[in-house]
């Protein structure tokens, strides 16, 4: 018997839908990422310590940690 596969692109952060069912908007505001639902407007933000010196880095350091929140949330 061979098992189904999933591959799954864990380079780029995957937000959950909305609890309503719509895609979330993400902003950045310096070391804020908001996390906000354009349908029923529910909001998230997420504050992350400034350590690493790359803004790149940063930004996607920022993603991750935002994204997994709202994920959490989600389950």
């Amino acid at each position: 018997m061979v098992a189904d596969s999933l591959t799954i692109d864990d380079t780029i952060p995957q937000l959950a839908r909305c609890h309503c069912g719509h895609d979330p908007d993400v902003t950045h505001d310096g070391h804020k990422t908001v996390i906000t639902c354009s349908n029923c407007k529910e909001k998230m933000t997420v504050e992350t310590t400034p350590f690493f010196r790359s803004a790149a880095a940063r930004l996607e350091h920022q993603t991750w940690r935002a994204a997994s929140a709202w994920n959490e949330m989600r389950r």
